[in-house]
């Protein structure tokens, strides 16, 4: 069995061996890791102001740029005037684009009424954008083959990562998947060459860190602002930004087949 997988893993390429090294790492991670249950201070959000008849207003009404981004990716990628690529990177970035679109209205609705029952629908379509990334990244830097198993995969896995949560009220699994998801792109990013990917990578995650850095500044950043704006808020912007990098290469009509 040692010899048998010895030998298949010589003839796997570099890149495939980092891909199979960061779902082991990613696994290793999750198991040593204890249960991990959502801290409830997570819903007191900084800006509590109502517009309109709308609690929490900035917060909800920022996600309108997830559906612009998300509504604007599906247009261009029904479009026939278009950049085409390998049929794994196309279901990434579907999945990418719809993930986004989602994301926007379940992320408005949890911000509605921003308790653990609500936060489902805001987690859920965020793991279908993490999922349409990597799958995107993968067959863009891979290969085709290994992106579409590696696709079902990572789709399959970060529903569950939700259903988990909900059945056990242990968030480590979605952590894992997210920040495990960032950091085998960074990996994949820096082990394997650029060839003729046209997707502005760096540039998404440093608009997803801006993102965190908002999110975890939410109260400093209302303080700053002398309550005009919350990092919360910001964040949503920021990410918004990202969505609309990673899409960008589909204004192109130059083909970018990969795989």
């Amino acid at each position: 069995m040692i010899e048998l997988f010895s030998l298949r893993w010589r003839h796997l390429t570099r890149a495939e061996r980092v891909c199979l090294a960061a779902l082991l790492a990613t696994l290793i991670v999750w198991m040593l890791l204890p249960a991990i249950p959502q801290d409830q201070a997570y819903h007191a959000f900084a800006d509590q102001r109502a517009w309109l008849d709308i609690p929490h207003a900035a917060d909800v009404l920022s996600n309108l740029a997830f559906v612009a981004v998300g509504l604007l990716g599906v247009v261009r990628l029904a479009s026939p005037d278009r950049a085409k690529f390998s049929s794994a990177t196309e279901a990434g970035l579907w999945c990418f684009a719809l993930g986004s679109l989602c994301t926007g209205v379940g992320s408005a609705w949890y911000h509605l009424n921003p308790i653990d029952a609500t936060l489902v629908w805001d987690r859920l379509p965020m793991t279908l954008a993490f999922t349409g990334v990597l799958g995107a990244a993968i067959a863009q830097r891979v290969g085709n083959h290994i992106a579409s198993v590696g696709f079902a995969v990572l789709l399959v896995v970060g529903i569950s990562s939700i259903a988990y949560w909900q059945m056990t009220g242990d968030l480590s699994p979605y952590l894992v998947f997210q920040y495990g998801g960032i950091a085998a792109l960074l990996t994949l990013l820096i082990l394997t060459r650029k060839g003729n990917d046209p997707f502005p990578w760096w540039w998404l995650i440093a608009w997803y860190i801006l993102a965190k850095v908002f999110e975890a500044g939410d109260q400093a950043v209302w303080e700053a602002t002398k309550q005009i704006l919350a990092g919360h808020t910001l964040k949503h912007l920021a990410a918004a930004v990202g969505c609309a990098a990673m899409l960008a290469p589909l204004r192109a009509r130059t083909s970018s087949l990969r795989g």
